[in-house]
């Protein structure tokens, strides 16, 4: 049980991919999305966070009021029925994959955004970014994001404990429609992403089909990615080379493959996982 519960933990490490797609301040990167999102690229973009803990209090104070967002909590299920019936999509498994350890499910979750440039630019002027220029225009904008329902599992093969998670695709809206780019370099920099590739992303990325994952890392940690094709599709292979320790304290990686189709995003992974098992599971779906 307890190798389950780390397991568990470990997971929620991988899926740290996913919730980033929750985090309210990245619902600035989209663009001209009442004329449909058309999800076709995931852009995994991991960078040094180097935002002072204070400044980030000073920031969810200036840009509370802006944001409507209920958190969800995970709540476990006993069978794969009982998760579909609460997910309402069929639960899939990697192949070979018989029965899992654990279920458990996330409910939907929208979060909204309502544009507040004065409060948007005192924001920006704790962070360090008076760089950053927001036009008057952008006042008033109001941005969704709907993530959600999501699977949380854990399953085991040939004594290798493994993470699985399963999502639909995120839904998003931008409201009155027109080119709000300045607010995506914004909202990096507020989550503590340099300028100059703050300022590139926001102005290269085609926000209409890219989903953009920014990955904050802590100074000196340590992450690889990579990208893997899967036919016609892009996979993303995230490895922290020492996340993770064996029983005698060697260090131990921890991989997991995250990728979509055309309705879902999945993550696979655990400690000690191989590439090469995990890019097998992910070209086995159909």
């Amino acid at each position: 049980m307890h190798r389950h519960l780390k397991m568990a933990g470990l997971l929620l490490l991988g899926v740290t991919a996913l919730a980033f797609v929750f985090s309210p301040t990245l619902r600035a990167a989209a663009h001209d999305f009442l004329q449909g999102f058309r999800f076709r690229r995931l852009l995994v973009v991991p960078y040094t966070f180097s935002i002072p803990t204070a400044t980030g209090e000073t920031l969810s104070r200036v840009l509370g009021s802006d944001i409507a967002f209920e958190p969800v909590e995970p709540q476990t299920v006993q069978s794969l029925p009982e998760a579909e019936a609460f997910l309402g999509f069929p639960v899939r498994s990697p192949a070979g994959v018989k029965e899992f350890l654990t279920l458990q499910v996330m409910p939907a979750a929208s979060a909204r955004w309502t544009v507040d440039v004065g409060h948007l630019r005192e924001a920006l002027h704790a962070a360090g970014a008076d760089d950053v220029t927001v036009p008057e225009t952008l006042h008033g904008t109001v941005l969704t994001i709907t993530v959600g329902p999501i699977l949380l599992a854990t399953f085991e093969a040939e004594g290798t404990p493994y993470g699985w998670a399963q999502a639909p695709l995120p839904t998003y809206t931008v409201q009155p429609e027109g080119d709000v780019r300045p607010l995506a370099e914004a909202a990096l920099r507020l989550i503590g992403m340099p300028a100059e590739e703050a300022r590139r992303l926001a102005r290269t990325v085609d926000w209409q089909t890219t989903l953009l994952l920014p990955i904050p890392m802590a100074p000196g940690m340590a992450v690889e990615v990579e990208s893997v094709a899967l036919g016609d599709r892009e996979a993303t292979l995230f490895t922290f080379p020492q996340a993770a320790h064996t029983p005698s304290g060697e260090a131990l990686p921890v991989r997991f493959l995250l990728w979509h189709d055309e309705t879902s995003l999945y993550l696979i992974g655990g400690p000690g996982a191989e590439a090469s098992r995990l890019i097998a599971w992910a070209r086995a779906m159909r």
